[in-house]
Order: structure tokens, then sequence, then C-alpha cells
């Protein structure tokens, strides 16, 4: 039943697209089963939730086709007292990690990376070549997931389509005292450096809507506490602490920037903040994009279809309605129930972050229409428990999506000043025709 599944969805994905060249690429791969990688072994996927275009070769590495600035994220949950160390890959160079072990229950972990591609430059997730990595999934639990989206083409020709950066921090990084984290591994920055790092900070060159992720991992027993600010506003946070063993945490935010702002990502103050680094290990990430430019008709803007939301209180319960408005650009996301909806057809990007209160879980899905995408789960005894995923979805409009909390015991943290808990979404700049993509990828 389950092959006939995938043959009739690999079927319906190679339906010929009406526009004959690659107006976008966006793919979304999920592992339903629980996998044990040797070491150095490529990670394959064995559920496409999402193809827009996107090749893979043989051993289920992505293939880009159209040159241009990709968006990589690549989520993993740990089974029980077991270790996840995944790295993801350009061609053979590596770019960064997700590491996460607790010896007290389930470790998630994950990252976010923006890659230049030229046409089939690959890009690959692989276990650490020297340890083993056991991974947890179901059917219906499926926290093992790779996104790939291609935000800005190189020939699409608008110069603010060079906005953009990604960072790392490749040595131990240690403070109690708030500074501003100064990322040194430059992956991407363009436009004339948008990222200084002398300064750590990201200068808006124009008003636009643009889209931030950060991600870090805590040295052994102890703690990540990163802050992203705006000029000098609190925005959001990423925490975790793992007794005798390493937390993962990150977030994203949709911000609405005027020419001139900054945006940086502090160390909390007054707390001891650990993050792990070295050269080959690249777990801090600081990474940013504009999204699409404000017009002077707002409803004529590029960004008009983007939210980003948050909770700014504790919440324990099902359903996740987010207080904390940070943008909603068109009102498509409802402070009342809950739900994004979609106002036009095309490809939406979805991310989702949480933070569980002390010795609690939180176990959140991500649900299109009532249908099951996949989740994020934290749980550690004794701990705050950190999750994240992400998913490129195909919508028509009228479409909702929406995030739904698996237990009504899932207890998440939230404060005015400690917002972990977010939910961010925005449409692609694709063309206006329909188009379905070829999922030239393995099943495995």
């Amino acid at each position: 039943m389950e092959s006939n599944f995938y043959f009739t969805l690999i079927l319906f994905q190679t339906i010929a697209c009406v526009h004959c060249e690659l107006a976008n690429v966006a793919f979304t791969l999920g592992q339903t089963n629980h996998l044990y990688l040797s070491h150095g072994e490529q990670l394959t996927y064995n559920k496409i939730i999402t193809n827009l275009l996107a090749q893979f070769d043989s051993r289920g590495s992505f293939v880009s086709r159209k040159p241009g600035l990709y968006a990589f994220h690549f989520f993993s949950l740990a089974h029980n007292r077991s270790r996840t160390w995944i790295e993801l890959f350009k061609n053979a160079n590596y770019v960064c990690s997700i590491f996460g072990y607790t010896s007290h229950g389930y470790a998630d972990a994950g990252n976010s990376v923006f890659l230049h591609l030229n046409e089939y430059d690959t890009v690959s997730i692989k276990s650490h070549r020297s340890y083993n990595t056991t991974l947890y999934g179901t059917g219906d639990q499926i926290y093992t997931t790779f996104t790939g989206v291609l935000l800005n083409p190189d020939d699409a020709g608008d110069s603010y389509q060079k906005e953009s950066f990604s960072v790392g921090l490749n040595h131990h990084f240690h403070t109690s005292q708030g500074e501003i984290i100064k990322y040194n591994d430059i992956i991407v920055n363009s436009n004339a450096n948008v990222y200084n790092t002398q300064t750590g900070k990201f200068t808006a060159a124009m008003d636009g809507t643009y889209i931030f992720h950060y991600h870090g991992l805590a040295q052994n027993d102890e703690a990540i506490w990163l802050e992203l600010y705006r000029n000098g506003e609190y925005v959001n946070s990423a925490f975790g602490h793992t007794d005798s063993g390493y937390a993962d945490a990150g977030n994203t935010v949709i911000l609405h920037l005027s020419r001139g702002d900054q945006v940086y990502i502090k160390a909390r103050n007054n707390y001891q903040v650990n993050l792990y680094g070295a050269a080959g290990q690249v777990y801090a990430t600081f990474s940013g994009n504009l999204l699409a430019p404000l017009g002077h008709d707002s409803e004529d803007s590029l960004s008009e279809t983007s939210f980003s939301v948050g909770f700014s209180h504790h919440f324990t319960g099902t359903n996740l309605i987010f207080d904390r408005v940070f943008s909603n650009r068109g009102g498509v996301y409802s402070p009342v129930s809950g739900h994004f909806t979609a106002k036009e057809s095309g490809v939406y990007v979805f991310h989702f972050h949480a933070l569980s209160r002390s010795d609690a879980h939180i176990w959140v899905d991500l649900y299109h229409d009532y249908h099951y995408i996949d989740s994020l789960y934290g749980g550690s005894d004794d701990e705050y428990a950190t999750g994240s995923n992400a998913a490129a979805l195909n919508l028509v409009a009228g479409d909702i999506v929406f995030l739904k909390s698996r237990h009504s015991s899932n207890s998440y943290y939230g404060a005015p000043d400690q917002v972990y808990c977010t939910f961010s979404g925005y449409k692609l700049d694709t063309t206006e025709e329909f188009i379905i993509g070829n999922p030239d990828v393995v099943i495995g």
C-alpha cells in the first residue's frame, strides 16, 4: 500500500508544467521511519511532501538546475537517549551541522543556511563521518525533514534580490555580558557586505520585508540563550540547556524594515552563554534575506503575503493561537482561529519553533487543510526542551495552514521578553502560472 502511495504521488507530481522554464524551485522531503545512519552515510528521505521542479541524483543529493540563492533547512529528532549529528555539504564542501544529545529523552536539532548555487551544484545531508546517528520517525511523526527553496534566481534582474547573508561561528563563544555575536564564517554576504563582521550587525539597504533565521548549539552541560534585536528593540529568543548533553535551539522571524535598520543576535545579558563551534563544526548560524521591497502602495508590494507570530505568555493546550504579531502582511494570519489562509495559489514556506516549560513536553504538528504535514517534538525530564521544523507547501487560494499541539498537557514557555514559540510563513515570488515539478528523487 505504501509503495502504491508513492507511485501515485510521483505520477501526480510529474505532470508536465505549463511554463517551459524553471520559474522557481521548492521541495520538502521527510523520513517516516526510524533510521540508523553509520559513519558518513548520506541521509535519504522516503516521503515527498512537496516538490516543485527540484531534481535529485541517484544518491539523493539535490541538484541545482537554475543558478541563484537557495535557502536550505534541515531538522531531525534523535531517538531516546541517542545522538543526532548531521552535516550539510555543497558539492564536496562542508557547510554546517546539527547536533543533539540528551541522556534524559529525545534531542531535537536543526539548522538553516543560504547558499548560492550554480548549475549542477549539489547539496547533500550526511551523518558525521566519525559517529553513528539514530533518528526517530513514523508515518504520523515526521521530524526529520529537508527543505530547499530558490529565493533569488540569478536571472531575475532585480537589484533588491541581492539583499542576503548567511554566516556561521567556527569557534567557541563564551559571555555573560549580553554581547552581540560576531559570526566569522561567511557563507553568503551579498550586495556590498550587508552583514558587518566587525559589528555583528545586518543593515537594511532598503525598505522591505525580511526573513531571519538563527540557530546554535550549547557546549556540554551548558546553556544557549540568544536574542534577536531590531535596532535596540527585542524581537524573539532561542534557549536551550541540557544536563550532561548538548542543547540545540533556533528561531525565525519575518520583519518589515526601513532602510538603515539593523538586525543582530545577542547573548542574554547577565546569563552565562556558551556556544559550541570549531573548524568543521558550524552549528551557530545567522541568515537573512529580503523577501520583497515595500512599495508606496502596500497592496502592490510583493511582500503582501507573509506573517510571523509568537507566544508572549505561557500556554498549555492544543489550539495554538499566537498573541505577539511581528508581521501580518495582507492579514493572512487570523489571531482568532490561529489559521493562515492563502489569498493566492502558489508555493508557501512555513517555519515553526517551540520551547517547553521545565519538565514538560512539547509536540506540535503542522497541518494543511487538516492534512498532517510534519512535526516538532521536545521532551527531556527536568529540562527545557526545544523543537523546530519547516515545510514548503503548494497551496490553492483559500487553503488554510495551522499548528496544533498533539496533547492538551503539552506546555509552552513564553513571556513578553522571552518569545521562543513562533510560527512564520511567506509566499515565494513565483510566476502566476501554477507549476507542478518533477520529483526526480530517490525513495528509500
